[in-house]
């Protein structure tokens, strides 16, 4: 099993999107050049743009945003509330159709590698991952683990992990197909 370990969010730079309409902070790719078999990223959005094309990629979304998202998939208006997840392919027409700016958290994984699941938990106290977790991504509140405190974006990885305190955190995980 391996030893847990936290990504710090505010040491991790920004990227531009694949298509340049907006930008994504990378915390997890597998593998960690070339294609990725799994991705795990935050992303500022908020002006109408188009997500990039990732045909072949299973996508969950999960908005961050207090106002939530508005977005267009395949010609349909979607609104998600925060916390909320969408799971699509990635051959899918979508876009931001505007707003405010906020982030949203994103799970990718290639076709038969499984399906993305992103679930929002509110901690109250403690809370201890599932083992078959892939990360955990701080949402809100005030959150430890591992002996330190947490901030939004930090990411733990590696293996079961208590987190201690109150506040919301994001489990990433992929289920067998």
């Amino acid at each position: 099993m391996p030893t847990p370990h936290v990504i710090r969010f505010t040491q991790l730079s920004p990227t531009s999107w694949a298509n340049g309409a907006g930008t994504t902070t990378e915390v997890l790719r597998s593998p960690a050049t070339g294609e990725f078999d799994v991705r795990l990223s935050i992303a500022t959005v908020g002006a109408a743009a188009p997500f990039s094309p990732l045909p072949g990629i299973d996508r969950a979304l999960m908005v961050l945003a207090t106002e939530g998202l508005d977005l267009v998939v395949d010609g349909s208006a979607v609104s998600l509330a925060q916390y909320e997840v969408l799971t699509f392919g990635g051959e899918a027409a979508v876009s931001v159709a505007g707003g405010p700016d906020g982030h949203d958290l994103n799970l990718m994984v290639r076709h038969g590698t499984g399906t993305p699941v992103l679930e929002a938990v509110k901690v109250d106290g403690r809370y201890e991952s599932p083992a078959d977790t892939v990360a955990i991504v701080v949402l809100d509140g005030s959150l430890s683990a591992l002996g330190a405190p947490l901030a939004f974006g930090d990411t733990i990885f590696g293996g079961t992990v208590a987190i201690r305190g109150t506040g919301v955190v994001a489990v990433a995980s992929i289920r067998p197909q």
